[in-house]
C-alpha cells in the first residue's frame, strides 16, 4: 500500500484557531509562566494580537470592562448591606 504524503499532511493542519477579536489576525504567544495549583504545576500562556496597536486597543476594552465589574459588584455590596441595615433596624 502506497502511502501520500500530501494525504498525511492535510489532515495535520492546526485544530484550534485564535483569532484577535479586534482585527481577526491569528493571535502569539505573548508571556508563558508556570504556576502552583494544589500540587499540580500549570503552564499559563497569555497570546497577544502581533499587531501592537490593536493589542493596546483589546486591552483598553479589557480594562474598561473590568472596571464596570467592579464597579457594579460595589453597586451590589452596597445595596445588600443597606437591606441588611434596614432589616435590621425594622
Amino acid at each position: 500500500m502506497k502511502v501520500d504524503l500530501e494525504t498525511i499532511f492535510c489532515y495535520t493542519a492546526p485544530l484550534m484557531s485564535n483569532p484577535c477579536v479586534k482585527c481577526g489576525k491569528e493571535r502569539i504567544d505573548g508571556k508563558t509562566w508556570v504556576g502552583k495549583v494544589g500540587a499540580s504545576s500549570v503552564t499559563y500562556t497569555m497570546t497577544i494580537c502581533p499587531d501592537p496597536e490593536c493589542q493596546k486597543i483589546v486591552d483598553k476594552g479589557i480594562a474598561e470592562r473590568k472596571a464596570k465589574t467592579a464597579s457594579l459588584l460595589k453597586i451590589k455590596e452596597e445595596a445588600k448591606l443597606a437591606r441588611e441595615k434596614l432589616l435590621a433596624a425594622s
